[in-house]
């Protein structure tokens, strides 16, 4: 789907953790956007605090504490993530839960917390396409034919990208930014 033609870069993340708290991120998505297309992926499972895990994030995403006893964990991730971060502004659908487990992680480690630009792409499908009652990430990929294994961070994250590419086509839009002006959407800093 190439909605855009400029040759502006976005970044899409998608966190999952594994427990209620934020510093708990277990996966990290991202979908890299360039030239109005999802050029690459990258993905990595991280190593929670103690490898602790509660049962109900367990059901929504299966990862399990096997699955991250080896893992990375964020400060290591970060050494890795932060050349891709840098590249353009982010793209997170629902970004409050994202930004806050970014947020959370960076001050966890005493990372520096870099001034990134983001795009909450619920507030994008919501200005693009008003009249759906659902702005879900899985509602927007049913509605707009979009593929998705839900709560798989790599696949949120392309997701996410491609709704944002969407909104752009559907606002008329030669870019994301310019679709973020054109429907009037707030953009926030990390």
């Amino acid at each position: 789907m190439a909605a855009t033609s400029s040759s502006e870069t976005w970044v899409a993340i998608d966190f999952e953790t594994a427990t209620r708290e934020a510093t708990s991120a277990c996966a990290l998505g991202v979908a890299i956007v360039r030239d109005g297309r999802v050029a690459d992926r990258r993905s990595w499972l991280i190593q929670p605090p103690f490898n602790e895990y509660e049962y109900r994030n367990m059901l929504i995403h299966g990862i399990s504490p096997e699955d991250t006893e080896l893992a990375l964990d964020f400060r290591e991730v970060w050494f890795e993530l932060q050349p891709i971060l840098a590249e353009g502004p982010l793209l997170a659908h629902n970004a409050v839960f994202d930004v806050r487990v970014l947020r959370a992680l960076l001050g966890s480690f005493e990372l520096p917390n870099p001034a990134h630009e983001y795009v909450c792409t619920v507030g994008l499908s919501r200005a693009a396409f008003p009249e759906l009652r659902r702005h879900t990430l899985d509602a927007m990929c049913d509605h707009c034919g979009i593929a998705l294994r839900h709560h798989d961070a790599t696949s949120d994250a392309e997701a996410c990208a491609h709704v944002a590419l969407t909104c752009a086509e559907v606002a008329g839009a030669k870019s994301i930014r310019d679709a973020v002006r054109r429907l009037g959407v707030k953009v926030g800093r990390v």
